[in-house]
């Protein structure tokens, strides 16, 4: 090396260092705040893709049995969602963890998901008439139990939309 030059550094400085570790450290709160909001949408679309299952399930019944699906009237709680789950499995498929939330299943860690109930409420009809579901165009078929994500329970409709319903929208 001739005299006069000076000898480059590979390295970094600290300066350079402490620049760099701030800016994968901004980078990393920003994608774990999103990573939430991806997370929190994500299950609110699954939760919107179980109630429109339940809707071709519930329109299917209605169609091969001529009145909406009637579950036990009686105050047995756990035999009203026997009815749903143990129906809609043998007849249509649907497995049980179509009527529940994923948002619920993940506030609810500790409870096993056999344990469960549905978290999707169907609307009673009356067997007395073979359109008895499609009687009222804007009465829910599935109303969810709760707002599991932040702008009201979701609300399944006879057209088959999911529209998110809060009663706090109709209150001033």
């Amino acid at each position: 090396m001739p005299e006069g030059r000076n000898k480059i550094s590979g390295g970094f400085t600290i300066l350079e260092l402490l620049i760099s570790v701030s800016i994968i450290a901004v980078l990393a709160a920003m994608v774990l705040a999103l990573s939430d909001t991806i997370r929190r949408r994500a299950e609110q679309a699954a939760c919107v893709g179980n109630m429109r299952s339940l809707f071709a399930a519930l329109s299917a019944y209605n169609t091969d049995y001529g009145h909406f699906p009637q579950a036990p009237e009686n105050n047995d709680e756990q035999a009203f969602w026997d009815f749903w789950f143990e129906t809609f499995e043998e007849e249509y498929d649907i497995p049980k963890k179509t009527w529940i939330c994923p948002t619920y299943r993940r506030m609810n860690p500790g409870v096993e998901e056999e344990n469960m109930k549905g978290t999707y409420v169907p609307t009673r009809f009356s067997k007395s008439s073979a359109l008895a579901a499609y009687r009222w165009p804007n009465q829910p078929w599935l109303v969810e139990v709760g707002d599991h994500h932040g702008k009201g329970m979701l609300v399944l409709f006879p057209d088959g939309s999911v529209r998110p319903f809060s009663i706090g929208a109709f209150q001033k």
